[in-house]
């Protein structure tokens, strides 16, 4: 009897033991999962500016605005400290609509004009933005409620990057037989900034709620380019971004 009673004051004292492990103290990690929705209501862009052997022209009064949109994300945090963390930022990469206003003119006031501010969208492309952050969160490693600030570095890619239809046909009557239109946005490296708070509900499971912001520019490109492969007409305008991220998710600590 009284070997069975110290095992079950020995199962009870592990349990105990076990209790005090808190899902951001050093040497955690942490994985959420949650969404995203991205407000682009900052974003703009430079007037289009067109180059061929005719000379270099913009158009007066065109521009380019990115709608809001809504994605999954997934992150990794390790805890060096108690209140310093180490985080990956990957999401699926969403589809991006961008809007434009105003007319293109490519080849001066006297040329050819398109309204580009019927075509809607007038580009679409998958954006891909990694981010590192290094975060420090305050209180304690049993606190319920965690706010933390967090800085690091993203990289921004895109990818399937599409010009519409009319748009591209008649960048292709400048291309001629055998041409092509070659449209792409430049990649870049950012600064990330992010606040947010966790909710711990018990020593694994938390909820996380966040806001980030990434000063984000790209230059978007639009070339018609001969069957010889030389470029006739270019096309490039500078976008600047700016996205605030709102994310909210689950997280499980292992």
């Amino acid at each position: 009897m009284r070997k069975q009673l110290n095992s079950i004051a020995l199962a009870i004292s592990m349990c105990g033991l076990a209790g005090t492990a808190y899902a951001q103290e050093a040497g955690s990690v942490v994985v959420t999962g949650g969404a995203a929705w991205i407000d682009m209501r900052q974003s703009s862009s430079q007037e289009l500016k067109s180059s061929s052997q005719f000379g270099t022209f913009t158009s007066p009064g065109t521009g380019a605005e990115i709608h809001n949109t809504f994605t999954g994300e997934f992150l990794v945090t390790y805890f060096a400290t108690e209140h310093i963390a180490i985080e990956s930022a990957v999401g699926f990469p969403p589809k991006l609509n961008f809007f434009s206003q105003g007319v293109a003119t490519p080849l001066g006031p006297q040329g050819p004009a398109m309204p580009v501010g019927d075509l809607k969208p007038l580009v679409t492309a998958r954006v891909w933005a990694p981010t590192l952050f290094v975060k420090y969160y305050f209180g304690k490693k049993d606190s319920v409620w965690r706010p933390f600030l967090g800085v690091g570095v993203n990289y921004t890619w895109f990818s399937s990057v599409q010009v519409h239809p009319a748009f591209s046909g008649a960048l292709s009557q400048f291309a001629g037989p055998g041409g092509r239109v070659d449209a792409s946005a430049s990649s870049s490296w950012n600064p990330a900034f992010t606040a947010g708070v966790t909710y711990r509900l018990n020593g694994r499971w938390s909820v996380l709620g966040s806001i980030t912001y990434i000063p984000l520019k790209t230059t978007g490109k639009f070339d018609a380019v001969s069957a010889n492969g030389t470029t006739v007409l270019s096309n490039t305008t500078r976008i600047t971004a700016n996205p605030i991220i709102g994310f909210v998710g689950v997280s499980y600590r292992f």
